[in-house]
Order: C-alpha cells, then structure tokens, then sequence
C-alpha cells in the first residue's frame, strides 16, 4: 500500500493548521482508501534539530538515508524517507515555520546532501510533496513571505523532490475567545468577517491538494 506522511509542525490538535490538514486528508480519501495516511505532530515528539555530529558525511557512510542521531524523532523521519508522499504543515510564527519543523526538516534533509556534488539524494527518489501553512499575516505580509521566508523552506524541499503544491491560509482566527486577550480594537469582528468569506475556500484548497497528490501517487 502507498503511504503519505504528514509532518505536523503544529502545536495544536484542533486549530487553523490541524483543520486544514484533516481537510487534506479527505482529499486523498476521495480519491483513493488504498493510501495510508499518517500524521505525525511533532510537538508529541522529545528530540533536537541537527547536531552536526557529521556521521552522514562519513566515507562509505551507512546513514545516508536516516539521520544517525536516536532520539524521539528516529522513526517518523525513517517514516518520512520511505513515504511515496510528504506533507509538511506549520503555523508561521514571526514570519518562519515553527522551530519544531525547521529542527525536523534538518534531520530529515541533511543526511542526503552529498558534499561531493551538493546534490539531494532521497531515498525514494522524486516523490510529490506540500506545504500547507497557516497565519495570522494579511494577504499583503502573506506576499511577503512567499517570496521570501517560505520560499527559502520550499527550495529546500525542491532540491530533493521537485518544487511542493503550495497550500496557504492567512488572517486565520488565534483564539476562540477574542475578548479574553489583548488585541486591537476591531480584530475579532474584522477576523470573524475574514473568516466567513474566506475559510471555507481555504480548506477547499487543502483538499484539492490531497486530491492531487494521491492522483500522483496512483498515477
């Protein structure tokens, strides 16, 4: 059976990132129940970002696929290197993906670069990816970013598998309870407007993504 991985950078289970993901999931099970799907939050996992021990640089290395390190994130980044699909999902927070994804990302990315000829070797070869992302940016930070901060995490990802379906939210709701936090005047009504007009188009293009990838996958 083929297998997608979600790597979930979020830290919350029912919010912007975790409802866009599930919406994902539909999009790949109305095409197909022959794909596994599996969700890895990686705020559930005890593990560190690269530590630069080098043990994948050695000559005749045996850790070319998987990071040598054993922490908590051993097996979902084994599970990540032999999925036939991948999904990275985070919040922004100030204007980057969450620390948890970037440390994953390193783990997960740097046992393949050949200092040799700095190509990106995964083990499964090219294999089609996404990355949906959720934020409280407006539609012009949201311009921004995409030409700067989630592009450079994209190229890293392009490097290995081909350039990734790009899913984004912006201006998502925070909290349930604005009145309870300090923020502008305003910001619940203009978020709670925001959101009626726009959310639902949000998730409808989550899903189509899901529906893409499990079309490539089978494909």
């Amino acid at each position: 059976m083929k297998k997608i991985v979600i790597i979930d950078g979020g830290p919350r289970k029912t919010m912007n990132t975790a409802q866009m993901i599930e919406t994902f999931k539909q999009g790949v099970q109305s095409v197909s129940d022959q794909i596994e799907i599996q969700h890895v939050r990686l705020y559930e996992l005890d593990y560190t970002g690269c530590r630069s021990c080098m043990a994948c640089k050695l000559k005749d290395s045996k850790n070319t696929d998987v990071c040598a390190i054993k922490d908590g994130a051993t097996e979902a980044l084994r599970d990540a290197a032999y999925a036939d699909g991948l999904v990275f999902a985070s919040p922004i927070y100030f204007f980057q993906i969450s620390a948890q994804l970037r440390a994953f990302m390193e783990r997960l990315f740097f046992p393949w670069l050949s200092y040799v000829d700095y190509s990106s070797n995964p083990p499964k070869g090219h294999i089609p990816t996404a990355c949906i992302y959720t934020m409280n940016a407006n539609a012009e930070q949201c311009a921004q970013l995409q030409s700067n901060n989630m592009r450079e995490n994209e190229t890293v990802i392009a490097n290995a598998f081909g350039q990734p379906d790009h899913i984004e939210a912006n201006f998502t709701t925070q909290v349930k309870n604005y009145d309870r936090y300090a923020y502008a005047e305003g910001t619940a009504e203009r978020k709670k407007a925001y959101r009626e007009a726009h959310w639902e188009d949000d998730l409808a293009k989550a899903r189509e993504a899901g529906k893409r990838m499990a079309e490539k996958i089978l494909g």
